[in-house]
């Protein structure tokens, strides 16, 4: 079945955490509240930084904010960033060759089944993510 990564879910923790608290946070504060390794969860906020869905600030009162509104945060972006291009299963992923390919009777059902997920993933914004799943927009996603 699809897993993300550690990285991947110490980034939608970290960006969760942004979000609801509103202001900088530091690496080590996330950490400690969420008892995740700090020497990976530093990589991991720096990842997000360079890619412009953080922002950081040096100092006393620094710390990491959301670079982006959360509206504009993608779920499958930020999977995408530690993740790479997810396949659902080798006949999906344009990086592998099948000598089957063009004979196989479910090739071209799990290409669609790749599609749906990946758009499916790129749908769901962080908002989404950490809003109320009683919101229409989670609502509506979910229904699909």
């Amino acid at each position: 079945m699809l897993k993300l990564s550690k990285k991947a879910d110490y980034a939608l923790v970290a960006l969760s955490h942004l979000h609801h608290k509103g202001v900088a946070a530091s690496a080590k504060e996330i950490a400690q509240a969420y008892e995740l390794s700090s020497p990976m969860l530093a990589n991991v906020l720096k990842a997000l930084a360079g890619a412009g869905f953080l922002t950081s600030t040096r100092g006393s009162q620094g710390g990491y904010c959301l670079g982006k509104q959360p509206q504009q945060i993608s779920l499958g972006e930020v999977i995408t960033l530690f993740d790479g291009e997810s396949a659902f299963s080798d006949c999906s992923s344009s990086k592998k060759d099948c000598a089957s390919a063009a004979k196989c009777p479910t090739r071209r059902p799990l290409l669609v089944i790749n599609k749906k997920i990946k758009e499916f993933m790129h749908a769901i914004s962080l908002a989404d993510l950490v809003g109320s799943t009683e919101s229409i927009r989670f609502q509506s996603i979910f229904s699909r």
